[in-house]
């Protein structure tokens, strides 16, 4: 299934803060955070080629003003000729642009100009709008920024602690002793204190949500790095006290997958396990975004695990992908095709239907697994992985834990820039099969679980544990 543009959409939370938008783009995840992801065609949206060639890297981002007024106009032309609702979510576009064009004729750098667009796209008021710099991407011929190894560890920001939540098994921060609600203090020169003190002017805008978003996406661009370099990480223990360590960044298990000519490589990560709980076998699986590479881990995970009591689905931390994935993954739960929800353009309808497994990758008839499923989201859980938590909770399929997760669910293109740099538009609205948008608002969970620091700090991840217990404790 198309668009009849037949460009591929991306689901991937966008709306970092200007000042941490400059740093960091993430899948979107900018929402690495970038991209936030979108059947939908497995191809990169198309490329635009700009009108006026962008300056030489030797001028370090100097534009002239017909640069600068070119790549204004075509930022405001293309929202204005695909934003899927005409009334521009209540902004008057037309004025928008007679107000800040003096100041983009006006700009003389890349930097000054990406101030405007963001005020611009701003306005808005809505995920998937954004502008993701040049530098934020590989150069030509010089391949991806290398992200192989990790520190062993993850973050979530609660009450202004940027806190340890997760450690790998085989990481150097579990090896050199770092616990569970550990809070992080820095890594190297990255000071979590003057990251939470940069983004405190945009807080009351961003809300709690998005804040701990883009904490979390910005913090992980330090915890990982090439294999074989070191960190210093300065943490705060249990007890209050202050540990620095020296840490290795190990070899992750990991996929590089490049989408398209205008967006950062995606680091790919995928992990299942099984476990026992009150005479149950529970089946875990999670993983970072919805590109092709995951499909083959995915379907093998799910065949390993169907004859399990339940399966629980850890989309905290997956970003979002290409939508279309959704539809083949959610076939494995469903015995009938069923519609999850729909996406909403301005002059076309398109439905994401869950698309029933009969056969295995072997060839052989197999039944869609008929336990229970348990979906497991938080504020990191974005836009693809929202279509699916939302949709499979909206026809009863699912049970969603966690905390509400990023409500950045719109599908999105990206298109080249005259002065270099990509934007990110999107190009529809979603609604579930019960009609309700999830932008803005998120996946809002049918068991709240909150994360607290004391839990982790008895080694507990508190939602997970919850989905664990229904699924032990409900019928297969």
């Amino acid at each position: 299934m198309s668009l009849r543009s037949a460009r591929a959409l991306l689901l991937l939370p966008l709306f970092l803060a200007p000042a941490c938008r400059r740093a960091h783009v993430h899948g979107a995840g900018c929402e690495a955070g970038l991209v936030p992801e979108r059947p939908v065609a497995q191809q990169a949206g198309a490329v635009q080629q700009p009108a006026v060639e962008a300056p030489p890297a030797a001028e370090e981002g100097a534009l002239t003003a017909a640069q600068a007024l070119a790549t204004f106009e075509e930022t405001w032309q293309k929202v204005h000729d695909t934003h899927f609702d005409p009334r521009f979510n209540g902004v008057d576009w037309d004025a928008v642009r007679a107000e800040l064009r003096p100041r983009a004729e006006a700009a003389r750098t890349r930097a000054e100009l990406r101030v405007v667009l963001d005020d611009m796209l701003g306005r808005l008021g809505q995920s998937h709008f954004g502008v993701i710099p040049s530098e934020a991407l590989p150069e030509v011929g010089a391949g991806p920024a290398d992200q192989s190894g990790g520190l062993g560890f993850d973050v979530r920001l609660r009450a202004g602690r940027l806190l340890v939540t997760r450690l790998d098994p085989g990481g150097a921060a579990a090896a050199a002793g770092v616990g569970l609600g550990w809070s992080v203090l820095a890594i190297d020169d990255f000071e979590v204190g003057a990251l939470l003190a940069s983004m405190e002017a945009a807080a009351a805008a961003l809300g709690p949500r998005k804040l701990a978003f883009n904490a979390w996406s910005v913090a992980h661009q330090h915890v990982v790095g090439p294999t074989g370099t070191r960190a210093t990480v300065r943490f705060q223990d249990g007890d209050e006290r202050t540990v620095e360590l020296q840490l290795e960044r190990r070899q992750r298990d990991v996929t590089v997958h490049e989408f398209g000519p205008n967006l950062p490589p995606f680091y790919l990560e995928f992990r299942t396990e099984e476990r026992t709980l009150g005479g149950k076998r529970l089946g875990l699986i999670a993983f970072s975004n919805w590109f092709l590479p995951m499909m083959k881990p995915l379907d093998e995970a799910v065949e390993r695990l169907r004859t399990c009591d339940g399966i629980v689905l850890d989309l905290r931390g997956n970003t979002g992908g290409a939508a279309a994935m959704t539809m083949g993954v959610a076939g494995h739960f469903f015995r009938e095709s069923t519609r999850l929800g729909s996406m909403l353009t301005r002059d076309s309808t398109i439905h994401i239907l869950a698309i029933p497994r009969l056969s295995n990758a072997a060839g052989q008839r197999v039944e869609p697994f008929a336990g229970p499923v348990a979906i497991v989201v938080d504020e990191t859980t974005g836009s693809a992985s929202e279509v699916l938590a939302g949709g499979m909770q909206s026809v009863g399929r699912a049970r969603v834990f966690g905390e509400p997760s990023a409500g950045a669910v719109l599908p999105a293109v990206t298109t080249r820039l005259p002065n270099g740099d990509t934007l990110l538009h999107a190009l529809g609205d979603f609604e579930t099969a019960r009609g309700t948008r999830l932008e803005g608002d998120g996946v809002l969970p049918d068991e709240p679980v909150e994360l607290t620091r004391a839990a982790l700090l008895a080694g507990r991840d508190p939602a997970l544990a919850a989905a664990l217990d229904w699924l032990a404790s409900a019928p297969r």
